[in-house]
């Protein structure tokens, strides 16, 4: 009744000695398995090898990725830039049976971008600013608090951190741009930038990288916290349900 709860890390197709591999960053693995206190399986291919295994895991996460979602899964212009056809195919398949079988849900920076864009949203580039990141920088210092966003009344974000402002972090060149149907914002920055969504089923979003800072940044324990105790709740409930289908009522 102890376990772990067993969530699924979406992985993305990069190549090293022009061999493709199935990669994740090890910072979101270990902030999985840290703050959430989940178990987790990196998974990758097309989105019917996840989307057929939704029951057997008690959360999915969309992490970012320097690729973007093609231009053509959402109507926008066509242009020439590097694609990953089977991370998306991954998303837009699995996040919207996700949020159907009630699976909870964490996406983060491109992992926010997949999931409007599944449910029928829209992104746009941004300008140069406020939300890319000082390359000329140490790593650690680029993944530092860079701007403020303001945090939706009644939303999520607000009652998790008692707050109606918080400083995150900012390492993105393109946002939501048509919000998709039944998603609600969680936080704008100053410039108007949609920074974090959520759904009524428990899916949280976020567009800056909680992952990076998890453990230390007040901000960034919250919404790894938030999902490890949505897993949790459905591992619980899914032992309780197998636990019950293998007892003496189910003899009757």
């Amino acid at each position: 009744m102890s376990a772990r709860p067993l969530v699924a890390l979406a992985a993305s197709a990069e190549p090293v000695d022009d061999v493709s591999h199935i990669a994740v960053r090890e910072v979101y693995v270990r902030a999985l398995e840290r703050i959430s206190g989940c178990a987790v399986a990196v998974v990758g291919g097309p989105a019917p090898y996840l989307a057929d295994l939704l029951g057997r895991f008690d959360g999915v996460v969309f992490g970012g990725h320097q690729i973007d979602v093609q231009p053509a899964r959402y109507g926008g212009r066509p242009r020439l830039a590097p694609a990953d056809p089977a991370r998306d195919e991954l998303a837009l398949g699995v996040l919207p049976a996700a949020l159907r079988e009630g699976v909870p849900v964490l996406g983060i920076c491109r992992g926010l971008q997949e999931l409007n864009v599944a449910l029928g949203g829209t992104l746009r580039d941004l300008p140069g600013g406020a939300h890319r990141e000082d390359v000329s920088q140490p790593r650690d210092r680029q993944y530092l608090p860079a701007h403020e966003v303001r945090l939706s009344e009644g939303g999520v974000l607000r009652r998790l951190l008692g707050t109606t402002a918080v400083s995150v972090n900012s390492l993105h060149h393109q946002a939501i741009d048509r919000l998709a149907p039944g998603l609600r914002v969680e936080a704008v920055s100053a410039d108007g930038v949609i920074e974090a969504v959520s759904t009524d089923s428990g899916c949280l979003a976020v567009q800056w990288h909680p992952e990076w800072y998890a453990g230390r940044d007040p901000v960034s324990t919250a919404v790894f916290r938030e999902f490890g105790r949505q897993a949790f709740a459905r591992s619980v409930s899914s032992i309780g349900m197998n636990s019950w289908a293998s007892g003496p009522m189910a003899q009757a």
